[in-house]
């Protein structure tokens, strides 16, 4: 997983194609537009205004009802996951854990106070990222600056209230999963190159390619099974209460809560 600007790659685990697939994080980018009022012939648009922090939630939970990871970029960061990532240390289990959540990014005029989501970093200093369920309930400000294992323990916290099952198994299974992935895919890219060499030197209809393509077609079969069983262990079910969706919302607190010592808005 690579960043931007030449900051460097974030750290993982060499993974091959599949794998890298797997580990990406779905953002989603929300936006808000005030309805039109129609005066006569003239159709006018309200002006920009920060939404009250229950219908901030709403708006970029939509029909989504994961517990929400949301980041909020600045203009040093912007383009990037810093405040989520390490370039230091392993980051395959926080983009693993990613699929559960709803992922959000949010632009850097955020903070200004006529955005239409500025009610959820209106703090004095306001953190980077922040996980809560849907409704907003149980929100968790971070500054950016967290350790991984902070980070995942708030993010193992989250999902516990926002699903019925325990996710540490499927996590476990689909670690597992990677590395067949990658034996697979360097399996498959060794019988290509093979298949190739025979079609160069003439042998394209030979014994020995006919063996290889099916060699190849078992292969993608095996892999299509795999990633079907990553689907199905990243289907975690909802809890009741998550699924239905809650009324009400926190506002956020006045300051990020884990590693906020010396810490500010960037």
């Amino acid at each position: 997983m690579s960043g931007v600007g030449g900051a460097g790659p974030y750290v993982t685990a060499p993974r091959g194609p599949t794998s890298r697939f797997e580990l990406k994080i779905a953002w989603d980018y929300p936006s808000h537009a005030e309805k039109k009022t129609e005066e006569g012939r003239t159709t006018a648009t309200q002006a920009r205004r920060a939404l009250p922090a229950a219908e901030a939630y709403a708006a970029i939970a939509g029909d989504d009802r994961r517990p929400l990871l949301v980041l909020r970029e600045c203009l040093k960061c912007n383009g990037t996951d810093d405040a989520l990532m390490t370039r230091k240390e392993d980051n395959e289990r926080t983009l693993l854990m990613s699929r559960w959540f709803h992922c959000v990014k949010l632009p850097p005029d955020v903070l200004e106070e006529d955005h239409p989501f500025h009610a959820l970093f209106a703090g004095a200093k306001p953190g980077h990222l922040f996980l809560a369920q849907a409704s907003g309930d149980g929100r968790t400000d971070l500054t950016g600056q967290q350790s991984r294992t902070e980070l995942w323990d708030l993010m193992e916290a989250t999902l516990d209230v926002a699903y019925e099952s325990d996710p540490d198994s499927a996590l476990g299974r689909l670690q597992k999963l990677l590395d067949r992935f990658d034996k697979l895919d360097d399996t498959l890219a060794d019988r290509k190159d093979r298949l190739d060499d025979l079609i160069e030197s003439g042998d394209a209809d030979s014994p020995k390619a006919e063996k290889v393509r099916k060699e190849i077609a078992d292969l993608e079969a095996e892999k299509a099974k795999a990633r079907a069983d990553a689907i199905k262990l990243s289907e975690l079910k909802l809890s009741e209460e998550n699924a239905k969706g809650r009324k009400t919302a926190q506002a956020p607190p006045s300051a990020p809560v884990p590693g906020s010592a010396g810490s500010g808005s960037r």
